[in-house]
């Protein structure tokens, strides 16, 4: 009979051959970075990715492997793999004005392709603080501005405008100078200006994910200036830092977000305002009996609670929020009125 510590060895072997074919996996996918690089061609293949997922659930259902499993660790594999084949030829003297959640998910991309990141901000120990976490250092905000070359703002709309960084204005001259603001109805006009008294170099930027680590494969919309003469090589600044650019305007970008940022939000938290009154009327705690589509919404909902700050100030300064919000409710007694008829003619 077979005992526990003879079937543990034999999964010590199993394990030691993962680790080795990932290795390889992880060698060659290396090479493949390169190959995309030489050829110009972009970091996400959306088309080999859902190839290999089809293969994985293929072959994991004729050894009997759980779908579900291979469809949660693959996404890992994408990612890391994506990460695995970063590598920009040119590395760049990148500064970041700020501390926060989405400064730390910059300097996590930035300084893993290798380019030389400086945090900075009044409070130089928060600065420190997340500098430490990657391969980045703390300057003083006006000796890192003059040391950099592009200076990320990550603070928000109201201080910017407020002239927290007024004064470091004409250390920028023929830098290059983003905002990374999710509406652009008032910071874009106000660094514009800024940009054309002090003779810098202003594009403006809007990350499209949150604030996590390592976005390898995500998408940034960048949009020109007055000020911004060619983008080209701001465009291959993300692309090589694993980033998927989108080319816009910022009336065609504050319209995009009303519907991607405002009005998703409002429904989320219409909906977590909802399943709190649902469950309290009602008396019962719907956690217990969730189904998959609830617990994964449960999550989305945490993540909005966890942002309340960033989506109310996104809710107040997009230009489109409060007919946005209008037409997100005539929608919903849209629905409930199709609803309301639908019972009455089955019936």
């Amino acid at each position: 009979m077979t005992d526990i510590s003879s079937l543990r060895s034999e999964i010590d072997k199993v394990d030691e051959q993962i680790l080795s074919l990932l290795s390889l996996r992880f060698k060659l996918v290396k090479e493949v970075g390169k190959l995309k690089r030489k050829d110009g061609k972009p970091l996400t293949d959306k088309s080999r990715e859902e190839e290999v997922v089809e293969k994985w659930v293929a072959r994991s259902r004729s050894l009997g492997i759980p779908e579900s499993f291979i469809r949660s660790i693959l996404p890992l594999f994408f990612s890391y793999s994506k990460m695995l084949e970063l590598n920009p030829d040119e590395k760049r003297r990148v500064v970041i004005i700020g501390y926060g959640g989405m400064s730390r998910s910059l300097t996590s991309l930035l300084s893993l392709v290798g380019h030389e990141v400086v945090i900075t901000g009044r409070n130089l120990s928060k600065a420190s603080s997340l500098a430490s976490e990657f391969r980045a250092v703390t300057m003083k905000m006006n000796e890192a501005i003059k040391w950099g070359e592009i200076i990320i703002i990550t603070i928000p709309p109201d201080p910017i405008e407020s002239g927290f960084i007024d004064e470091t204005f004409p250390i920028m001259k023929e830098k290059t100078v983003m905002d990374i603001t999710s509406s652009k109805a008032r910071v874009f006009t106000y660094l514009e200006r800024k940009s054309i008294e002090h003779s810098f170099r202003f594009v403006s930027t809007h990350p499209l994910f949150g604030p996590f680590l390592f976005p390898v494969g995500e998408k940034i919309a960048i949009m020109r200036s007055r000020t911004s003469g060619d983008i080209d090589d701001l465009v291959s600044f993300w692309s090589k830092a694993g980033l998927s650019p989108v080319l816009t305007d910022p009336e065609t970008h504050e319209k995009a977000m009303s519907i991607v940022q405002v009005l998703v939000h409002f429904y989320m938290m219409g909906m977590d305002e909802s399943i709190r009154e649902a469950s309290s009327i009602m008396g019962i705690n719907p956690n217990l009996f969730e189904t998959t589509n609830f617990r994964e919404i449960s999550k989305s909902l945490e993540r909005v609670r966890s942002l309340s700050s960033v989506i109310l100030e996104i809710q107040s300064n997009n230009p489109y929020a409060e007919e946005i919000r209008e037409i997100s409710i005539n929608a919903l007694k849209k629905v409930h009125e199709e609803l309301l008829s639908d019972k009455k003619m089955n019936r």
